[in-house]
């Protein structure tokens, strides 16, 4: 038997959605693979931008059918009208993940009856003034028997599985995790993300991957333990000063809307092993840098380059083998944003929200442990 097709809306025509040369990881071109959809609406003020990403999609021999009744919207609420399955929202946090009529995109989906996916970072709001509001939308989703899933695509990663089951197969407690995110800049064109009233800063935007990969690795975070310390714009010894931004990025924002050079924080797990996390902007071009190190008695797991086409997990352990050599996992095109999103779909078409990785209730907690770093780190001594 056929399934029925499924009837699906882009609330944003931006890179999340339909990639630009030097962004691999959009979602139409996923969900193109998965088939079985058909894409009745793009929406998005720009009409320009929706436009062009329409053309491209309807120049494919191999996907046009699935645009081929596609409108271009300029409102979330045309969208909502017109009562798709399921909606993809990708437009910055600022302007979602809010209670505010017209930023609270996600709970007037899920109130319709529609399936929902929401990229992180969930709000810019602070969590004190988010958590009714996020409360709101996970119990209209229970009630609603609507699937929602946050685009934490890491817990989807073969590597990153493959850690959970060597750490549950070596039967110990965690130890040590230590993160290393370092975001390369010097090519970044997006002058809003320089801005924290946009996107929250790069703990709350772009590091909340790594943020939430501890909390899925090793367990919740012990909040009261957590120290923050940052490297910032205005530090007096000069070290923050940034040469090499194009475009003028931060020359019309204030110093104290600047986002921070360098964040280092460390907490205690609630099961007592220790957390690390170090982002940085520093690195010259476009490849990003990152790594995740974790550690227990006798073993040390090392995933390297997460982001990359081809990753490593590198392991070193005391049972079998030599002790003193590394065993390298090597996971070759393991497309983590197709995992995702694929399980995403199945999850939608069974009605089945327990396949998902990623809830939102659960990416809450993630929220909250971003903000609080966050704040930690704004801190005046």
């Amino acid at each position: 038997m056929n399934e029925k097709t499924l009837k699906i809306g882009f609330i944003g025509a931006g890179a999340i959605h339909f990639g630009r040369p030097e962004v691999p990881w959009d979602h139409a071109s996923r969900l193109e693979k998965i088939g079985g959809l058909e894409v009745i609406g793009i929406v998005d003020p720009d009409t320009c931008r929706s436009e062009k990403v329409l053309n491209e999609r309807l120049a494919s021999l191999d996907h046009e059918h699935m645009y081929a009744n596609c409108r271009l919207l300029t409102d979330y609420k045309e969208l909502l009208g017109m009562k798709p399955d399921v909606a993809f929202i990708g437009i910055p946090p600022a302007h979602r993940g809010s209670p505010i009529e017209g930023k609270n995109v996600e709970l007037e989906f899920v109130q319709a009856g529609i399936h929902v996916f929401v990229e992180k970072p969930l709000s810019i709001v602070p969590p004190e003034e988010f958590f009714a509001y996020a409360y709101s939308v996970s119990e209209t989703c229970r009630i609603n028997n609507v699937v929602l899933s946050v685009g934490y695509m890491f817990r989807y990663h073969a590597a990153v599985l493959k850690m959970k089951e060597l750490i549950q197969n070596h039967g110990g407690k965690v130890m040590a995790f230590n993160a290393r995110y370092y975001f390369a800049y010097t090519q970044e064109t997006n002058k809003q993300w320089f801005n924290t009233d946009f996107f929250g800063g790069p703990i709350v935007e772009q590091a909340t991957h790594f943020c939430d990969l501890a909390r899925y690795i090793v367990g919740d975070i012990d909040m009261t333990s957590l120290h923050t310390i940052m490297l910032n714009d205005s530090d007096k010894g000069g070290a923050g000063k940034l040469n090499n931004l194009v475009s003028q990025a931060e020359d019309d924002i204030p110093s104290n809307k600047r986002i921070p050079r360098v964040t280092l924080s460390h907490w205690r797990f609630q099961d007592g092993g220790l957390g690390t996390l170090m982002h940085s902007v520093t690195l010259p071009g476009s490849r990003y840098q990152a790594t995740i190190d974790v550690q227990l008695d006798g073993l040390q797991l090392s995933l390297i380059d997460p982001y990359e086409s081809t990753s490593v997990l590198r392991v070193r352990n005391l049972k079998g083998g030599n002790p003193n050599q590394d065993q390298d996992f090597v996971f070759e095109n393991d497309d983590t944003y197709l995992n995702e999103l694929d399980t995403f779909i199945k999850a939608v078409r069974q009605r089945n929200q327990s396949l998902i990785k990623s809830s939102y209730e659960d990416a809450m907690k993630t929220y909250e442990l971003t903000w609080a770093i966050r704040r930690q780190g704004e801190v005046k001594i």
